[in-house]
Protein backbone atom coordinates (compact mmCIF):
# COMPACT_ATOMS: atom_id res chain seq x y z
CA UNK A 1 0.00 0.00 0.00
CA UNK A 2 1.37 3.43 -1.00
CA UNK A 3 0.71 6.78 0.61
CA UNK A 4 1.38 8.44 -2.75
CA UNK A 5 2.21 7.33 -6.31
CA UNK A 6 4.00 9.89 -8.50
CA UNK A 7 3.02 9.76 -12.17
CA UNK A 8 5.21 11.38 -14.82
CA UNK A 9 8.74 11.58 -16.19
CA UNK A 10 11.91 9.74 -15.21
CA UNK A 11 15.12 11.13 -16.72
CA UNK A 12 18.87 11.36 -16.49
CA UNK A 13 19.92 15.00 -16.00
CA UNK A 14 23.30 16.46 -16.92
CA UNK A 15 23.91 19.83 -15.20
CA UNK A 16 26.38 21.77 -17.33
CA UNK A 17 27.74 24.74 -15.40
CA UNK A 18 29.15 27.43 -17.67
CA UNK A 19 29.72 31.15 -18.03
CA UNK A 20 28.10 33.07 -20.84
CA UNK A 21 26.82 36.42 -22.00
CA UNK A 22 23.08 36.92 -21.46
CA UNK A 23 21.19 39.56 -23.45
CA UNK A 24 17.45 40.11 -22.93
CA UNK A 25 17.23 36.68 -21.24
CA UNK A 26 18.91 34.95 -24.18
CA UNK A 27 22.22 33.11 -23.75
CA UNK A 28 24.60 34.12 -26.54
CA UNK A 29 26.57 31.15 -27.96
CA UNK A 30 28.17 31.74 -31.38
CA UNK A 31 27.51 28.97 -33.91
CA UNK A 32 30.66 26.99 -34.66
CA UNK A 33 32.40 28.00 -31.44
CA UNK A 34 33.87 25.70 -28.78
CA UNK A 35 32.85 26.66 -25.23
CA UNK A 36 34.66 25.42 -22.13
CA UNK A 37 32.38 24.46 -19.23
CA UNK A 38 33.16 24.82 -15.54
CA UNK A 39 31.72 21.53 -14.36
CA UNK A 40 29.31 18.71 -15.23
CA UNK A 41 27.12 17.01 -12.67
CA UNK A 42 24.83 14.02 -13.35
CA UNK A 43 21.70 12.95 -11.47
CA UNK A 44 18.33 11.37 -12.06
CA UNK A 45 15.41 13.75 -12.64
CA UNK A 46 11.92 14.14 -14.03
CA UNK A 47 8.78 15.14 -12.19
CA UNK A 48 7.85 11.63 -11.05
CA UNK A 49 11.23 10.70 -9.55
CA UNK A 50 11.90 14.16 -8.08
CA UNK A 51 8.59 14.31 -6.24
CA UNK A 52 8.76 10.66 -5.17
CA UNK A 53 12.11 11.27 -3.48
CA UNK A 54 10.65 14.40 -1.88
CA UNK A 55 7.68 12.47 -0.49
CA UNK A 56 9.84 9.56 0.66
CA UNK A 57 12.26 11.78 2.57
CA UNK A 58 9.27 13.37 4.27
CA UNK A 59 8.28 9.95 5.57
CA UNK A 60 5.56 8.89 3.12
CA UNK A 61 5.50 5.52 1.35
CA UNK A 62 6.03 6.55 -2.26
CA UNK A 63 5.89 4.77 -5.60
CA UNK A 64 6.59 5.87 -9.19
CA UNK A 65 4.55 5.30 -12.34
CA UNK A 66 6.89 6.12 -15.23
CA UNK A 67 8.55 4.63 -18.31
CA UNK A 68 12.29 4.14 -18.83
CA UNK A 69 14.38 2.50 -21.53
CA UNK A 70 15.89 -0.97 -21.26
CA UNK A 71 19.35 0.59 -21.01
CA UNK A 72 22.07 1.56 -18.54
CA UNK A 73 20.42 4.90 -17.81
CA UNK A 74 17.17 3.15 -16.92
CA UNK A 75 19.09 0.91 -14.54
CA UNK A 76 20.49 3.99 -12.80
CA UNK A 77 16.97 5.40 -12.33
CA UNK A 78 15.74 2.14 -10.77
CA UNK A 79 18.74 1.80 -8.44
CA UNK A 80 18.41 5.37 -7.17
CA UNK A 81 14.68 5.01 -6.54
CA UNK A 82 15.20 1.80 -4.59
CA UNK A 83 18.03 3.41 -2.61
CA UNK A 84 15.51 6.04 -1.49
CA UNK A 85 13.01 3.35 -0.47
CA UNK A 86 10.62 4.09 -3.35
CA UNK A 87 8.45 1.39 -4.93
CA UNK A 88 9.33 0.65 -8.59
CA UNK A 89 6.64 -1.92 -9.41
CA UNK A 90 4.83 0.62 -11.62
CA UNK A 91 7.94 1.59 -13.61
CA UNK A 92 7.88 0.14 -17.15
CA UNK A 93 11.12 -0.73 -18.95
CA UNK A 94 10.49 -0.35 -22.70
CA UNK A 95 12.63 -2.34 -25.14
CA UNK A 96 12.47 -0.02 -28.13
CA UNK A 97 13.11 3.35 -26.49
CA UNK A 98 15.93 5.06 -24.62
CA UNK A 99 15.57 6.57 -21.16
CA UNK A 100 14.72 10.29 -21.28
CA UNK A 101 17.62 12.72 -20.96
CA UNK A 102 17.99 16.41 -20.10
CA UNK A 103 20.99 18.69 -20.57
CA UNK A 104 20.63 21.61 -18.15
CA UNK A 105 22.74 24.69 -18.90
CA UNK A 106 23.28 26.70 -15.72
CA UNK A 107 25.74 29.00 -13.95
CA UNK A 108 25.38 32.12 -16.10
CA UNK A 109 23.21 34.04 -13.65
CA UNK A 110 19.85 33.94 -15.47
CA UNK A 111 17.84 30.91 -14.39
CA UNK A 112 18.73 27.93 -16.61
CA UNK A 113 18.13 26.43 -20.04
CA UNK A 114 16.98 22.80 -20.35
CA UNK A 115 17.43 20.69 -23.49
CA UNK A 116 15.11 17.69 -23.35
CA UNK A 117 14.98 14.31 -25.09
CA UNK A 118 11.67 12.61 -24.24
CA UNK A 119 12.55 9.01 -25.11
CA UNK A 120 10.66 6.30 -23.24
CA UNK A 121 8.82 8.75 -21.03
CA UNK A 122 6.62 9.88 -23.95
CA UNK A 123 5.31 6.30 -24.21
CA UNK A 124 4.17 6.04 -20.59
CA UNK A 125 0.62 6.42 -21.82
CA UNK A 126 0.56 3.09 -23.64
CA UNK A 127 -2.09 1.39 -21.54
CA UNK A 128 -0.57 -2.07 -21.63
CA UNK A 129 2.32 -0.72 -19.55
CA UNK A 130 0.20 0.48 -16.63
CA UNK A 131 -0.43 -1.99 -13.80
CA UNK A 132 -3.84 -0.68 -12.81
CA UNK A 133 -4.36 -3.12 -9.93
CA UNK A 134 -1.15 -1.94 -8.26
CA UNK A 135 -1.97 1.71 -8.93
CA UNK A 136 -5.24 1.27 -7.05
CA UNK A 137 -3.26 0.53 -3.86
CA UNK A 138 -2.52 4.14 -2.95
CA UNK A 139 -4.12 6.91 -0.88
CA UNK A 140 -2.96 9.68 -3.22
CA UNK A 141 -1.64 10.25 -6.77
CA UNK A 142 0.62 13.14 -7.66
CA UNK A 143 0.45 13.58 -11.44
CA UNK A 144 2.95 15.68 -13.40
CA UNK A 145 3.49 16.04 -17.13
CA UNK A 146 4.44 12.96 -19.12
CA UNK A 147 3.84 14.26 -22.67
CA UNK A 148 1.59 11.35 -23.63
CA UNK A 149 -1.80 11.33 -25.31
CA UNK A 150 -4.39 13.42 -23.43
CA UNK A 151 -6.84 10.50 -23.35
CA UNK A 152 -4.37 8.44 -21.28
CA UNK A 153 -3.80 11.28 -18.83
CA UNK A 154 -7.58 11.64 -18.54
CA UNK A 155 -7.93 7.91 -17.92
CA UNK A 156 -5.32 7.98 -15.12
CA UNK A 157 -7.16 10.87 -13.44
CA UNK A 158 -10.57 9.19 -13.87
CA UNK A 159 -9.14 5.98 -12.43
CA UNK A 160 -8.04 7.78 -9.28
CA UNK A 161 -11.26 9.76 -8.89
CA UNK A 162 -13.43 6.65 -9.24
CA UNK A 163 -11.49 4.97 -6.42
CA UNK A 164 -11.60 8.02 -4.12
CA UNK A 165 -7.82 8.46 -4.38
CA UNK A 166 -6.67 12.01 -3.61
CA UNK A 167 -5.11 13.68 -6.67
CA UNK A 168 -2.68 16.57 -7.06
CA UNK A 169 -1.88 17.66 -10.61
CA UNK A 170 0.96 19.74 -12.02
CA UNK A 171 0.31 20.01 -15.77
CA UNK A 172 3.29 20.72 -18.01
CA UNK A 173 3.63 22.62 -21.26
CA UNK A 174 2.05 19.87 -23.36
CA UNK A 175 -1.03 19.81 -21.11
CA UNK A 176 -1.26 23.61 -20.86
CA UNK A 177 -1.11 23.76 -24.67
CA UNK A 178 -4.40 21.84 -24.82
CA UNK A 179 -6.14 25.03 -23.68
CA UNK A 180 -8.77 25.54 -21.01
CA UNK A 181 -11.63 23.92 -22.92
CA UNK A 182 -9.81 20.59 -23.36
CA UNK A 183 -8.07 20.48 -19.99
CA UNK A 184 -11.05 21.58 -17.86
CA UNK A 185 -12.63 18.08 -17.68
CA UNK A 186 -9.32 16.79 -16.27
CA UNK A 187 -9.00 19.61 -13.74
CA UNK A 188 -12.46 18.75 -12.36
CA UNK A 189 -11.04 15.38 -11.31
CA UNK A 190 -8.25 16.74 -9.08
CA UNK A 191 -8.11 17.93 -5.47
CA UNK A 192 -5.02 20.17 -5.69
CA UNK A 193 -3.95 22.00 -8.86
CA UNK A 194 -0.35 23.25 -8.94
CA UNK A 195 0.90 25.80 -11.49
CA UNK A 196 3.42 28.59 -11.80
CA UNK A 197 2.30 32.15 -12.55
CA UNK A 198 3.15 31.96 -16.26
CA UNK A 199 1.22 28.71 -16.70
CA UNK A 200 -1.81 30.06 -14.84
CA UNK A 201 -1.85 33.12 -17.09
CA UNK A 202 -1.59 31.12 -20.30
CA UNK A 203 -4.36 28.77 -19.24
CA UNK A 204 -6.85 31.33 -17.92
CA UNK A 205 -6.02 34.35 -20.13
CA UNK A 206 -6.32 36.41 -16.93
CA UNK A 207 -3.69 39.02 -16.01
CA UNK A 208 -4.29 39.33 -12.27
CA UNK A 209 -3.20 36.57 -9.91
CA UNK A 210 -6.52 36.54 -8.06
CA UNK A 211 -8.39 36.42 -11.35
CA UNK A 212 -6.35 33.41 -12.41
CA UNK A 213 -6.92 31.56 -9.15
CA UNK A 214 -10.64 32.36 -9.03
CA UNK A 215 -11.11 30.96 -12.54
CA UNK A 216 -9.17 27.79 -11.75
CA UNK A 217 -10.73 27.18 -8.34
CA UNK A 218 -14.13 26.73 -10.00
CA UNK A 219 -12.61 23.49 -11.33
CA UNK A 220 -10.25 22.33 -8.54
CA UNK A 221 -10.89 22.76 -4.77
CA UNK A 222 -7.37 24.00 -3.96
CA UNK A 223 -5.36 26.03 -6.47
CA UNK A 224 -1.68 26.79 -5.88
CA UNK A 225 0.33 29.26 -7.98
CA UNK A 226 4.07 29.72 -7.42
CA UNK A 227 5.92 32.92 -8.34
CA UNK A 228 9.62 32.13 -7.95
CA UNK A 229 11.37 34.78 -5.83
CA UNK A 230 8.00 36.32 -4.91
CA UNK A 231 6.89 33.16 -3.10
CA UNK A 232 3.78 31.01 -3.42
CA UNK A 233 0.02 31.49 -3.37
CA UNK A 234 -3.07 29.38 -2.75
CA UNK A 235 -6.84 29.78 -2.99
CA UNK A 236 -9.48 27.44 -1.58
CA UNK A 237 -12.61 29.39 -2.51
CA UNK A 238 -12.81 31.10 0.89
CA UNK A 239 -9.35 32.57 1.45
CA UNK A 240 -6.37 33.74 -0.57
CA UNK A 241 -3.00 32.80 0.93
CA UNK A 242 0.44 34.24 0.12
CA UNK A 243 3.75 32.91 1.43
CA UNK A 244 6.76 35.18 0.72
CA UNK A 245 10.00 33.44 -0.20
CA UNK A 246 12.84 33.02 2.28
CA UNK A 247 16.04 34.98 1.74
CA UNK A 248 18.44 32.32 0.44
CA UNK A 249 21.30 32.34 -2.06
CA UNK A 250 20.32 30.65 -5.35
CA UNK A 251 22.72 28.25 -7.07
CA UNK A 252 20.26 26.68 -9.55
CA UNK A 253 16.46 26.63 -9.80
CA UNK A 254 16.10 23.19 -11.41
CA UNK A 255 13.73 21.00 -9.40
CA UNK A 256 12.34 23.88 -7.33
CA UNK A 257 8.78 23.26 -8.51
CA UNK A 258 8.91 19.55 -7.78
CA UNK A 259 10.42 20.21 -4.34
CA UNK A 260 7.65 22.68 -3.55
CA UNK A 261 5.00 20.25 -4.76
CA UNK A 262 6.22 17.36 -2.61
CA UNK A 263 6.49 19.61 0.46
CA UNK A 264 3.06 21.20 -0.03
CA UNK A 265 1.18 18.02 -0.99
CA UNK A 266 2.80 15.92 1.77
CA UNK A 267 1.41 18.41 4.28
CA UNK A 268 -2.07 18.24 2.70
CA UNK A 269 -1.97 14.42 2.72
CA UNK A 270 -1.26 14.60 6.45
CA UNK A 271 -4.24 16.90 6.99
CA UNK A 272 -2.27 20.06 7.74
CA UNK A 273 -3.79 23.49 6.97
CA UNK A 274 -2.92 25.35 3.77
CA UNK A 275 -0.83 27.90 5.69
CA UNK A 276 1.49 25.16 6.98
CA UNK A 277 1.56 23.43 3.58
CA UNK A 278 2.84 26.66 2.02
CA UNK A 279 5.53 26.93 4.74
CA UNK A 280 6.71 23.39 4.05
CA UNK A 281 6.52 23.71 0.27
CA UNK A 282 8.59 26.89 0.25
CA UNK A 283 11.17 25.45 2.63
CA UNK A 284 11.69 22.33 0.54
CA UNK A 285 12.00 24.32 -2.68
CA UNK A 286 14.39 26.88 -1.26
CA UNK A 287 16.63 24.20 0.20
CA UNK A 288 16.93 22.68 -3.28
CA UNK A 289 17.73 25.92 -5.14
CA UNK A 290 20.71 26.57 -2.86
CA UNK A 291 22.53 23.64 -4.52
CA UNK A 292 22.94 21.94 -7.91
CA UNK A 293 20.67 18.97 -8.55
CA UNK A 294 16.92 18.51 -8.23
CA UNK A 295 17.13 15.96 -5.38
CA UNK A 296 20.32 16.51 -3.40
CA UNK A 297 18.88 18.85 -0.77
CA UNK A 298 15.31 17.61 -0.52
CA UNK A 299 14.56 17.64 3.19
CA UNK A 300 13.41 15.12 5.76
CA UNK A 301 10.55 16.22 8.01
CA UNK A 302 12.94 17.11 10.81
CA UNK A 303 15.25 19.04 8.49
CA UNK A 304 12.27 20.86 7.00
CA UNK A 305 11.05 21.99 10.41
CA UNK A 306 14.55 23.18 11.34
CA UNK A 307 14.87 25.05 8.01
CA UNK A 308 11.61 26.91 8.68
CA UNK A 309 12.64 27.76 12.25
CA UNK A 310 15.98 29.10 11.00
CA UNK A 311 14.64 31.19 8.10
CA UNK A 312 11.19 32.33 9.26
CA UNK A 313 10.83 36.04 10.00
CA UNK A 314 7.91 38.42 10.39
CA UNK A 315 8.33 39.24 6.68
CA UNK A 316 7.97 35.62 5.54
CA UNK A 317 4.85 34.61 7.47
CA UNK A 318 1.81 33.51 5.45
CA UNK A 319 -0.66 36.27 4.65
CA UNK A 320 -4.35 35.28 4.62
CA UNK A 321 -7.12 37.32 3.02
CA UNK A 322 -10.85 36.64 2.77
CA UNK A 323 -12.04 36.11 -0.80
Amino acid sequence: MFDVVCVGNATIDAFICMKGRVRERHLMLPVGSKKEVQSIFYSTGGGATNTAVGFSRLGLRAGVLAAIGNDAAGGIVIRELRKEGIGTGLVSSLQNYSTAYSAILTGFGADRIILVYGGATTHLGEERHIRWSLLSQTRWMHVSSFHAEPRILHKVLEFGKARHIGISFNPGKSEIALGMKRIAPMLRLVDVLLLNREEAGILTKEKSLKGQMRKLQVLAPIVVVTEGRKGSNAFDGSFFYHKPSYNVKIADTTGAGDAFHSGFVAAIIRGKPIERALDEGNANAESVIMHLGAKNKLLTQGELERFIAQHETSRTKVEKETA
